[in-house]
């Protein structure tokens, strides 16, 4: 019998009671001489542990040879599966050498480097502003490994937990920062890269992808409260849809694990409202900006606004009235409303500085610019593209914005100066670089629209009698005129698109400039 300290001082009381101090002399002497001579080693014992361990046979049962386990087309039971399960562990470590792995390591190599490959591919042709920027690319490429890092920790501790991880958190997060299409190639090779190494992978591609697709086809804006609550209910009704005909498919009954899987399933839809904080995080992680703030910057009490209905009013309702054809171009040709929208807003933000040399801001006034030279004045109009940007950066505007006031004129002509200098100077060799904006053209379809809404709600105000016929061709004048000098060359804008944008802004100024009712006096 081996005796610990405790049985040892229990033992002791029980001999020499202590009722009286001699007693208690030889009980406390008794229990301070005794001293423990056997100890825990714990090195040796979890070393004996493992060596036992290892002699444990990992299958079920001992089958006889030659003995059938399944007929087929017989149902597999759970018993059955388990035998089966045995056995494959059992081949896998007869084969199983340096070479076997060596060869398997090579194998998941190939197969996540050509998914990755592909991906990267498809960012070249058809993404290509997001595969030239390293911080988009680095966003992309380290949200899909986080994710896959995220996956092969769950399967290594917890594989009964799978169905618990909620990706379809990656393609919201995704389509707020960037577009639809990005958000579904994103999530199918996010999907693609994970079934490499899940089991059931069949299954797995099925549920996550249908749940996927059904999150991101609820609404453009998914990401604010009410469409988000949208979105976790259809994954949840796509996740037990799915998973329930699957289960009904390969194994023709209902089980217990079906229960607690459609429980992981459930708290895997609700952890899809984390995007939002998500979304915040990332933006400040990667400087990206995404719709949410692009709609705070839609509020016109936004001080940098507020600024320029004071010093420039005439360009702010310029600005706005852009915003309002531009938003419904982008609607037509399937660009981003809200982002065309506070471009347009923003896009003038430097005619603060000299908003009297513009004659929006110019009210029953003497022009500015007729005691000015017209290199003077030329030089003020196109100072206004950099002062904006300088604004723009002290204003902590994101770059997305930014990019429209860069780009609304791209590398144009200020025609009006330059034929008022090439008028009073007929014999004077003229620097046409001088008269020309800084650029660059536009690279996006949203920055396209901007700049046709711009220049074509400007040019309206100068007509006279603004009949349909004369707003109508004012329309296919600049368009073209900006076709011919190769404005839109940098971006993926098709005819078909500048021909829709064309329609919906000829229509939307007939609605503006349309004739009133002559009221009796």
């Amino acid at each position: 019998m081996i005796y610990t300290s405790d049985k040892v001082n229990t033992f002791i009381d029980e001999l020499i009671p202590g009722s009286n101090s001699l007693q208690q002399y030889y009980n406390q002497l008794l229990k301070n001489t005794l001293s423990p001579n056997l100890y825990y080693d714990k090195e040796s014992t979890e070393k004996l542990l493992k060596q036992k361990n290892n002699t444990i046979s990992k299958t079920q049962e001992i089958l006889p040879k030659e003995m059938v386990i399944i007929y087929q087309n017989n149902k597999i039971d759970d018993n059955k599966f388990l035998i089966l399960s045995s056995l494959k562990n059992i081949y896998k470590n007869q084969i199983q050498t340096k070479e076997s792995i060596y060869y398997l390591t090579i194998g998941y190599l190939l197969l996540i480097v050509m998914i990755i490959l592909i991906f990267s591919l498809y960012l070249f042709y058809f993404q290509r502003n997001i595969y030239d920027n390293n911080r988009y690319f680095t966003f992309l490429i380290s949200n899909i490994l986080l994710t896959a890092l995220v996956t092969v920790k769950v399967l290594d501790s917890y594989p009964y937990l799978l169905y618990l991880i909620p990706l379809c958190i990656l393609p919201i997060i995704i389509q707020a920062f960037f577009n639809f299409e990005l958000s579904i190639i994103t999530h199918v090779t996010n999907v693609l890269l994970l079934s490499i190494i899940v089991p059931n992978s069949f299954n797995f591609i099925l549920i996550q992808i249908n749940a996927g697709i059904a999150v991101l086809i609820t609404q453009k804006t998914i990401y604010t409260r009410t469409n988000l609550l949208i979105a976790v209910g259809k994954a949840m009704l796509v996740y037990m849809i799915t998973y329930f005909g699957l289960t009904l498919i390969c194994e023709e009954t209902l089980n217990k694990n079906i229960i607690y899987n459609y429980i992981c399933l459930f708290f895997n839809s609700i952890l899809i409202l984390f995007a939002q904080p998500l979304i915040y995080i990332f933006e400040k992680l990667f400087k990206l900006t995404s719709d949410l703030s692009l709609l705070e910057l839609s509020d016109t009490k936004m001080p940098i606004l507020r600024i320029l209905s004071q010093k420039a009013p005439g360009t702010l309702q310029h600005a706005l009235t852009v915003a309002n054809l531009a938003e419904e171009a982008a609607l037509e040709t399937g660009a981003n409303p809200l982002l065309t929208r506070i471009g347009a807003i923003y896009h003038d933000i430097g005619k603060i500085e000299y908003a009297i040399y513009f004659t929006e801001n110019q009210q029953n006034m003497i022009n500015p610019h007729e005691d000015l030279s017209p290199e003077e004045s030329t030089q003020i109009i196109l100072s206004h593209v950099p002062l904006g940007i300088k604004l723009a950066k002290e204003y902590h505007l994101p770059d997305r914005v930014i990019d429209f006031i860069r780009t609304h004129h791209g590398d144009t002509f200020v025609y009006y100066f330059y034929k008022k200098h090439k008028k009073q100077y007929p014999d004077k060799k003229i620097d046409k670089e001088a008269f020309r904006y800084p650029g660059p053209k536009p690279f996006s379809k949203e920055t396209v629209i901007v700049m046709i809404c711009d220049a074509i709600e400007a040019a309206s105000k100068s007509i006279k009698e603004p009949s349909n016929k004369n707003l109508e061709d004012l329309v296919e004048t600049i368009v073209n005129k900006q076709k011919k000098e190769n404005q839109f060359s940098n971006t993926n804008i098709t005819l078909k698109e500048i021909e829709r944008i064309k329609h919906i802004l000829k229509k939307k100024l007939i609605m503006l400039h349309h004739t009133r009712i002559k009221y009796p006096e």
